[in-house]
């Protein structure tokens, strides 16, 4: 049975500053709706096998890369807590995790 998929404050303004970035450097949100659609479908499988991912040296974090992002979460027993949303190409220095 998969878990149940919850993004924290932090990883859902990740999303949104994302997505406005591309909607302006585009002038089109077909990018910004096909990164929602990777991320949505990475977050699924994610649901069904919480190991997938690699585990990072945070404990109980482990992350999942889709194309140039980093998807940070930590799996529970009846849930995934989606804890940043990381695009690869920043500074790592800036990374926050807790």
């Amino acid at each position: 049975m998969a878990k149940e998929i919850v993004w924290t404050e932090t990883s859902v303004r990740d999303r949104l500053v994302i997505f406005q970035f591309w909607l302006i450097h585009n002038k089109s949100a077909v990018y910004s709706n096909k990164l929602e659609y990777l991320f949505n479908e990475s977050v699924k499988l994610l649901a069904e096998f919480p190991q997938m991912g690699t585990p990072t040296d945070y404990q109980d974090l482990r992350v999942k890369i889709v194309r140039n992002y980093k998807l940070f979460y930590r799996d529970t027993p009846n849930r995934i807590e989606i804890i940043r949303v990381w695009d690869t190409r920043q500074n790592p220095k800036d990374l926050k995790l807790g």
